[in-house]
């Protein structure tokens, strides 16, 4: 290229050019589909599968509209802070290091801002996360060249597309929706479906995607099955189907992951243990701190000994207020050595009567499903799971069916074993967590309590209400 104006020129409507000769990578046939589709439609909106590269066909969409458009204005959004910054955003700034130094040293990144040097308040693209209370923070984006982009869009607030519908160029506007397709509601699905006449519709799988390892749909595939939502999502990078008789429904389980809440260290760490009782099973420790879950704990192949002395060695780390522990099978063991060693352990015998409500269900362990999902329902909690998304996948897994009696009976888990799945251990530590109301406690680092006040001697005060399940 002989010059930059000359590039320009050529690369105006050809952004696959562009990634290859001013970027220096060659994309995907999934990703130069989409390039080409940006090229010759106004709007594109991209369900895919997890991992095909995604983010990437943004950021060089985004390093194209501002080295191919003048004075351009580039609004990009996305319902978490962490998928905004710590991943498109990062994406960014990874590529544009990598560009020619003709187009690149004209622009630079900051962690909210990319700019034109000479031009800092005219020609930028800006990141701004996407929140249901503050919609106005996309608000103004007006030029004559307008790109809009909006990553993990399922999980967008509606009245941030609102918003966005404002943002037009005088002369060009174009938009760009990526996102796993988490949701059957919302602008994402409507993009594919009722306004599908709107967009370039574009939708990608990981088994055609040569970047996504063959074994991440082996494994989803293995443990969740085909038909299964997750597998649907994750890999097909389909929207996920209505199942009846499924309990607890994928939007409501992914909206709770992608979820932000206030920071929950006022409130105390209760744990959930689900000991594995066959020899594919694993032992799992669900912690959750008020309304949020944190990172879960895996053992497998471990003795009932070692897994009470797992277990005593991180309540020693963390103090939790509660340990709940299923005591049917093993479990009774895990529970006798902790309570030996003077730790705050509950018995949980999931096949007893409902604690609260034996009107509406079978068993405690239908009752501990129902609490779980009444809690997604608030809207108020965060979850957190692995790369495979196992934790969501067993919560969405596990059927439901109304007995004769009007009362509401989930999947056992033999049941589910027939039907080829795995165990949902994950799932059932974490419901574990609501097998009774605790009180909230507030932690006092400066003053020793009454041993009756706390498990530990120290470290937590009483509230003057319960915060419930």
């Amino acid at each position: 290229m002989s010059s930059v104006a000359e590039a320009i020129n050529r690369l105006w409507d050809n952004r696959l050019d562009f990634v290859k000769y001013v970027v220096g990578v060659t994309p995907t046939p999934q990703q130069a589909e989409a390039l080409i589709a940006l090229d010759k439609n106004e709007a594109v909106s991209i369900a895919s599968g997890h991992g095909c590269g995604k983010s990437s066909v943004e950021a060089w969409s985004i390093l194209h509209y501002m080295c191919c458009r003048p004075f351009p204005k580039v609004p990009c959004t996305a319902p978490t802070k962490h998928q905004l910054y710590d991943i498109l955003w990062a994406e960014l700034s990874k590529w544009h290091r990598k560009m020619q130094p003709s187009f690149r040293e004209q622009f630079q990144w900051t962690k909210e801002k990319f700019f034109h040097k000479a031009h800092s308040e005219e020609w930028f693209a800006v990141a701004r996360t996407a929140t249901k209370e503050n919609p106005e923070a996309l608000q103004g984006f007006h030029a004559d060249y307008v790109f809009i982009v909006v990553d993990e869009a399922s999980g967008v607030p509606e009245n941030t597309f609102e918003v966005l519908e404002g943002a037009h160029g005088g002369v060009e506007t174009k938009s760009l929706l990526c996102g796993n397709p988490t949701r059957r509601e919302g602008a994402f699905f409507d993009s594919h479906h009722k306004l599908k006449d709107l967009y370039r519709c574009l939708q990608w799988t990981c088994l055609d995607s040569p970047i996504v390892p063959a074994r991440f749909a082996e494994r989803i595939e293995k443990k969740f099955g085909r038909d299964s939502n997750i597998y649907r999502v994750r890999v097909l990078g389909q929207f996920p189907l209505h199942s009846e008789d499924t309990f607890i429904s994928y939007s409501l389980a992914e909206a709770a992951l992608i979820r932000e809440i206030p920071p929950q260290t006022e409130h105390p760490i209760v744990y959930g243990v689900d000991v594995a009782r066959y020899g594919d099973d694993s032992t799992v420790i669900a912690r959750r701190q008020g309304d949020e879950f944190l990172p879960y704990h895996v053992l497998r192949g471990k003795s009932t000994m070692e897994v009470a002395g797992y277990v005593a060695r991180l309540a020693n780390k963390e103090k939790p207020r509660h340990i709940f522990i299923d005591v049917i099978g093993i479990g009774a063991g895990v529970y006798d050595r902790l309570y030996e060693l003077g730790f705050p352990v509950v018995p949980v015998n999931v096949a007893e009567s409902p604690a609260v409500d034996s009107q509406e269900y079978r068993r405690l362990r239908d009752e501990l499903w129902g609490l779980m999902r009444e809690w997604l329902e608030t809207g108020r909690g965060k979850l957190w799971d692995n790369e495979d998304g196992d934790l969501i996948g067993e919560l969405t897994a596990p059927t439901y069916r109304v007995l004769s009696d009007g009362k509401i009976q989930i999947e056992r888990k033999d049941e589910m074993k027939k039907r080829g799945l795995a165990s949902p251990n994950i799932a059932d530590a974490h419901i574990l967590t609501f097998a009774q109301p605790y009180a909230a406690y507030r932690v006092q680092d400066d003053e020793d309590l009454p041993e009756e006040l706390s498990p530990y001697g120290d470290g937590y005060r009483p509230l003057d209400e319960w915060v419930g399940y």
